[in-house]
């Protein structure tokens, strides 16, 4: 993982480049992930970021994980879509992934122009 802080000055005030654990972009939708430990959480900066970079297009979702990466330990995950962060809630990783697989279902179909709207 490359050591980001070293580009830190190149912004003014206390802004830092965040890295992104996953994304992916199927037909024109992106969703990235970010995973963090359990009792961990995004900073202010991060929930900001994802609220902005998901109000520029319906076609951007970021669904925040907590849980534990090594194990793939799934507790709760909370989605940010349209500028939007909607609420926490308890999930494991048979449900993540029926979430993801949903998304790239309703990404494909609004792809396609047979539904419109969101793919969150």
């Amino acid at each position: 993982m490359p050591r980001l802080g070293v580009f830190d000055d190149c912004f003014s005030g206390r802004i830092g480049m965040s890295d992104v654990d996953g994304i992916v972009e199927v037909k024109g939708w992106f969703l990235l992930l970010e995973w963090k430990a359990p009792g961990g959480s995004i900073t202010t900066g991060q929930r900001i970021m994802f609220e902005r970079l998901t109000a520029l297009s319906p076609r951007v979702t970021v669904i925040l994980v907590a849980g534990d990466p090594e194990t793939m330990t799934v507790e709760r995950v909370t989605v940010f879509c349209r500028g939007k962060v909607g609420p926490t809630e308890t999930c494991d990783l048979t449900a993540l992934k029926a979430r993801i697989f949903e998304w790239q279902a309703r990404a494909t179909c609004a792809a396609s122009g047979l539904r419109k709207g969101a793919a969150a």
